[in-house]
């Protein structure tokens, strides 16, 4: 299942931001069409991704929270701090599970995500969106 319906299957990444002090993470993204697109997550807790290679392409995003069945056991497998998986399963955070075919892939803990398609990627972190 993918999120904020915006299809990843097959987009590359393209780039990373991480801003650490606004605890937010940003992916950008090319879709098969051509299209810019971005990822951004907000309230970000943790992160773990790898590697970041010449070609990057996305498979899917799962979206694991409390009122998903499987959640527990999906953080379990992932290895997930404790801690981390209590904030989930209690509706605080939100875990994004990045599926790859080549190159990057992991998960994004967030408080919140987005995606935006065309002129909506070009915002800037500073813009506040």
């Amino acid at each position: 299942m993918s999120a904020f319906h915006l299809d990843v299957h097959d987009a590359e990444v393209v780039a990373v931001e991480n801003h650490r002090e606004a605890k937010r993470l940003i992916l950008r993204l090319r879709t098969p069409d051509g299209t810019d697109a971005l990822l951004e997550f907000s309230g970000v807790e943790d992160v773990e991704l790898g590697p970041f290679r010449e070609q990057n392409v996305l498979l899917d995003l799962y979206v694991w929270s409390a009122s998903r069945e499987g959640t527990s056991e999906r953080c379990r497998e992932l290895e997930i701090p404790a801690r981390c998986t209590r904030a989930i399963l209690a509706g605080e955070l939100v875990l994004y599970e990045i599926d790859s075919s080549v190159g990057l892939g992991g998960y994004v803990l967030a408080k919140d995500a987005r995606g935006a398609h065309g002129r909506e990627s070009n915002l800037s972190i500073e813009s506040g969106r």
